[in-house]
């Protein structure tokens, strides 16, 4: 049904005003972790120290080096073997790979080569290990210096090593804080390559990056689970973040829902399967400093009272043609124990813009106001639905995703602040509320307009801008990369000399459905913001793209 003006404004008065009539009124806690963790899953954080708090381990057996950035500097030739000249090789953790540096034949011993290691944080370092590929003693550098510092250009001298005899030279130094360490090569063989397969790099603090995993809660029954909260230190340039999962089974298995996205932010409601009975989080802890974050409790919040006791939703057809407009029904099924709430609101994300159709309950044509967006489709119902019901959602949408999952939320107007996630049967990962496209389509860029055209920047309040619409496939094979792919996208408005007027969006972007709301907006001003003459211009859209290219050009019209 189509929504008239009045309706919205009672929509948007509900939507707004509905009071919140009761709460979440229970809760899990962890105010100690040692005997709530998942010790075989979590890696590199300590909650054994002091019982109450968690935080990130200390790094004195940690490698601080591997796999972060390391350049290379020669004084003497470079060796022709290009891989040998990657400086990143040192810190992969893979004593096969190396790096080679020549010696000066002509001119004496000293190399002065030298290769700069970016911890890319800042640490206390105080040991560095040069590791000889393959234990070969003839291979080793003759001489070797160590430097430190907070960058690159004010690095002191910590060690030195004017007579080195070991294969896998040591440098134990005064705790120094620092970013960058050099390893300057001052002599080595005259008649040899010095090839090194690992530059390792020790000090004392805590690791970059932590996870801790709970274990597996079990609530006193099938729960809607609400928000979270935490306590503890969280210093300047580090991080704490929370994510979650549930099931119905005492071990998580392909049942559970995913882990929801991660989050810091204080009673924020987090995405899974509910109603619920068993529940696990994870916590990322990190520092790009020399501080720790700690947490000393986390409480999650649920109701007991659901919103239906029993949901599940699918999509029809589930196969679409990608890029191409279709007619989809969405299913929700509920069902309700006497306890439950029942549902007033359904919140439907929309990976690409609808048009609503209609709305049936088991069959028959539904009572309700709606609101359409790009991005969401809302629908209140005018009586609560407490019995057992299908609710059939009709729209039209046009799949541009390789997956387009429509998630669906239902809440009560008893707890407006925590909806309940419908559940959605998965097969072969995906779950029923997705649309999988299939097909190829022909081109990047798909129903490009400028709608209105003409239009009239005059500041009369009607058509004053125009939009550019479009569809974004940036295709990606195989199947699962389609709208994974990031591409460079712009739209330039050229006058008909091929003069640039105005560049109206220049970004990356991945696949988009650029219409209605997301549309992009031109107000017919000029770079320099000055309203450009009546007459007819030249707008191109340009994605980039493996073959070059791709690009459409078409007139706008500017009158007054």
């Amino acid at each position: 049904m189509k929504i008239n003006f009045l309706k919205l404004f009672l929509l948007a008065v509900f939507l707004v005003t509905v009071p919140e009539i009761s709460t979440a009124q229970n809760f899990i806690e962890d105010t100690t972790f040692v005997d709530n963790a998942d010790s075989l899953n979590s890696v590199a954080v300590d909650y054994k120290t002091s019982p109450g708090i968690l935080q990130l381990e200390t790094g004195e057996r940690e490698n601080l080096a591997r796999n972060r950035f390391a350049y290379l500097v020669y004084q003497a030739n470079p060796p022709a073997d290009t891989l040998w000249r990657v400086g990143q090789r040192v810190i992969d953790g893979n004593s096969t790979t190396f790096i080679s540096i020549p010696s000066l034949i002509l001119g004496g011993n000293n190399n002065l080569s030298y290769i700069v290691i970016d911890l890319q944080a800042f640490r206390t370092v105080k040991r560095v290990v040069l590791r000889t590929y393959a234990g070969n003693p003839n291979l080793r550098p003759l001489a070797f210096s160590i430097y430190a510092g907070e960058d690159t250009v004010t690095m002191e001298k910590v060690f030195e090593n004017i007579n080195n005899e070991d294969v896998n030279a040591e440098a134990t130094f005064n705790p120094t804080i620092a970013r960058y360490v050099k390893v300057v090569f001052n002599v080595i063989a005259t008649d040899r390559n010095l090839t090194i397969s690992e530059i390792e790099v020790y000090g004392e603090g805590f690791l970059p990056e932590g996870v801790f995993y709970s274990n597996i809660k079990t609530l006193p029954k099938r729960v809607n689970f609400s928000t979270f909260e935490y306590g503890g230190d969280v210093p300047n340039g580090t991080t704490v973040d929370f994510s979650f999962r549930t099931g119905d089974s005492p071990e998580p298995d392909t049942l559970w829902s995913e882990w929801s996205e991660y989050s810091s932010i204080q009673n924020s409601l987090f995405s899974v399967y509910e109603p619920r009975q068993y529940l696990q989080y994870r916590v990322k802890l990190t520092t790009s400093n020399l501080f720790t974050p700690q947490v000393d409790y986390i409480r999650i919040n649920y109701d007991t009272a659901n919103v239906a006791s029993v949901t599940s939703s699918k999509i029809s057809p589930q196969f679409a043609t990608i890029l191409t407009e279709n007619e989809f029904t969405l299913s929700v099924t509920a069902q309700f124990a006497e306890s439950d709430h029942g549902i007033d609101t359904l919140r439907i994300s929309t990976p690409s813009p609808v048009e609503l159709l209609g709305v049936t309950l088991n069959g028959t044509p539904a009572s309700y106001l709606s609101n359409v967006d790009a991005n969401e489709l809302v629908l209140v119902f005018n009586s609560t639905i407490k019995t057992n019901s299908t609710i059939d959602i009709v729209f039209k949408t046009t799949p541009f995703l390789g997956i387009s999952p429509y998630q669906v939320l239902a809440s009560s107007k008893l707890v407006a602040n925590n909806p309940q996630r419908i559940d959605a049967p998965i097969t072969d990962n995906v779950a029923s509320w997705s649309i999988i496209t299939v097909g190829v389509p022909e081109k990047l860029i798909i129903s490009a307009k400028a709608d209105p055209n003409p239009f009239t920047p005059n500041g009369d309040g009607k058509n004053d801008v125009t939009k550019f619409n479009f569809f974004l496939g940036n295709v990606g094979e195989p199947n699962n990369l389609i709208g994974t792919q990031i591409r460079n996208l712009s739209i330039k408005v050229y006058d008909l000399t091929g003069k640039l007027v105005k560049t109206v969006f220049e970004d990356a972007s991945r696949a988009f459905a650029y219409i209605s709301s997301n549309a992009i907006e031109w107000d017919g001003r000029d770079e320099d913001g000055k309203l450009l003459r009546p007459g007819v211009y030249i707008y191109q859209i340009v994605v980039d793209s493996d073959n070059g290219g791709e690009s459409e050009a078409r007139t706008i019209v500017i009158s007054y």
